[in-house]
């Protein structure tokens, strides 16, 4: 009897912490600094939420779908943009339709 009832508690508890959370995603992040100075690192905070699939979009040429938390370190002064795509597995860097965007922009001075 306590033999099954072991089993039976180890059975339920992978049961459990398998399931994945669900509900609606929502994208998300922020940045480690308001104001941002040439030569600073800016670190890019994802707090999205109920997502599989992550893309960002930094200033320049440069997406990375690698790092959760991403970083940027500025160059020159100006207005630049940062986007980060999440959502499910069915989205690709070609087609964002079915991904959550959230755009934000820093400045450097």
């Amino acid at each position: 009897m306590l033999r099954t009832s072991l089993l039976l508690s180890i059975i339920c508890l992978f049961a459990f912490s398998s399931c994945k959370k669900t509900g609606t995603t929502k994208a998300c992040f922020t940045f480690s600094k308001e104001k941002v100075k040439v030569g600073d690192t800016l670190y890019l905070l994802n707090c999205s939420e109920y997502y599989e699939k992550f893309i960002w979009l930094k200033p320049g040429p440069m997406m990375d779908s690698v790092l959760r938390h991403n970083y940027i370190v500025s160059g020159a002064t100006g207005t630049y943009e940062v986007t980060l795509y999440v959502g499910t597995n069915e989205f690709t860097s070609a087609d964002f339709t079915a991904a959550k965007e959230l755009k934000k922009s820093f400045t450097v001075e």
